[in-house]
């Protein structure tokens, strides 16, 4: 529901109009869901890219509130830098041994102020439609490709390891040393 102003105890008590929460949301009367992948731009759950198109029809400059946006996002990440730093060195052995998916809460005000709500550490991957399914999938594929994870390929690891135990065979009967195995790349 649209937010207002709290003028009331009873307009206070709206949860649907002062929480975000997608799960509170979903059982409000007034809430309409969207099961349809395609149609990004209908009901109570839009894409990204739904949100900006209708902002441009509406004549706002989507590229300076993204940069609003982005700009939130890198001081909220700058301000939290050392202490997530620091638990890293306590906890993990190498940098680029982890990485973390947030997912951070932006309520935009009427002149168009981005305003953090919250940073979920954990944020849902629930898939309740096929609009969620589609967007979760596409962003998990694009954060597993940031984070340089590729698909594990038993076949490819098998015919690796047969080809270098080949070529150890090769040097031992050239006498070359052929006991240690070369490094992995």
């Amino acid at each position: 529901e649209r937010y207002v102003l709290p003028d009331s105890a009873a307009s206070l008590a709206n949860q649907y109009i002062h929480l975000t929460n997608y799960s509170i949301n979903k059982k409000s009367a007034a809430f309409v869901a969207n099961d349809d992948a395609e149609a990004d731009d209908y009901g109570n759950k839009w894409s990204l890219s739904a949100l900006r198109r209708c902002l441009a029809r509406n004549s706002v400059d989507v590229a300076t509130l993204w940069e609003s946006i982005d700009d939130l996002i890198v001081k909220t990440l700058v301000a939290v830098e050392p202490a997530v730093a620091a638990a890293r060195r306590r906890h993990l052995p190498h940098k680029a041994s982890c990485f973390e998916l947030l997912g951070f809460d932006v309520m935009i005000d009427d002149d168009l102020k981005p305003w953090l709500l919250e940073v979920n550490h954990s944020p849902s991957l629930a898939a309740d439609t096929p609009l969620d399914l589609k967007l979760k999938s596409c962003m998990l594929a694009d954060l597993l490709t940031l984070a340089s994870f590729r698909p594990y390929d038993a076949a490819a690891y098998r015919r690796r390891e047969a080809r270098l135990r080949s070529e150890r065979l090769e040097r031992i009967a050239r006498g070359e040393p052929g006991l240690r195995k070369p490094e992995r790349g």
